[in-house]
């Protein structure tokens, strides 16, 4: 959520969030401008937003996202605010069970070094990103780390899918090795090269 708040604010949007425990990384986002709520989230947080974006980890009943739905503000999962830039870059996703966020930084260091100046979203903090996860790039390019839990790397279009590894993984969502495979190759198959 981090990195994807920081593209927004590179894009002049005013961000703010919510977590309910304060961390270095909320620190470091209030220090670049983006007001953070810290503690029990409330109805009363809410006022008129364009848009809110949360992750999978929060559930329908959450008091916050339930004021956002009553207001008619539209609401949308991180995969899928991060889904809709993938149509507008010619993107890298990287996916896999492990190494995703080690494989993600290698290949963005190796096209900023060859010149691609890409942007990068990231799961991990980089001392070459000011130790941050996301870097603004010029170009038509965008490398993301494409996390694969319940699914949420069905919603990207990238141009280039690389997959580490897959592994028995998430089979609190997944169930099992077969609907992991398969959830793969629905992730391949949306590749729009």
């Amino acid at each position: 959520m981090s990195a994807l708040a920081r593209y927004f604010l590179s894009e002049g949007w005013k961000v703010s969030g919510s977590d309910i425990s304060p961390s270095s990384t909320i620190e470091e986002l209030e220090k670049e401008g983006i007001k953070v709520l810290i503690g029990p989230q409330k109805a009363k947080n809410i006022k008129n937003p364009d848009l809110i974006v949360y992750n999978q980890a929060i559930n329908d009943d959450n008091s916050e996202l339930l004021a956002a739905r009553r207001k008619n503000i539209p609401c949308k999962l991180y995969a899928e605010v991060l889904g809709e830039l993938t149509k507008k870059y010619k993107t890298i996703a990287i996916s896999g069970a492990h190494g995703k966020s080690t494989t993600t930084a290698l290949v963005s260091l190796i096209l900023i070094e060859a010149g691609f100046d890409p942007t990068v979203i990231i799961g991990t903090k980089l001392k070459e990103f000011n130790n941050t996860n996301f870097r603004k790039g010029k170009s038509e390019w965008l490398i993301i780390e494409a996390d694969e839990w319940k699914g949420s790397f069905w919603h990207y279009l990238p141009f280039i899918s690389l997959i580490n590894n897959i592994d028995c993984e998430h089979l609190d969502f997944y169930k099992n090795f077969s609907n992991i495979r398969k959830s793969f190759i629905k992730f391949i198959n949306n590749n729009d090269s």
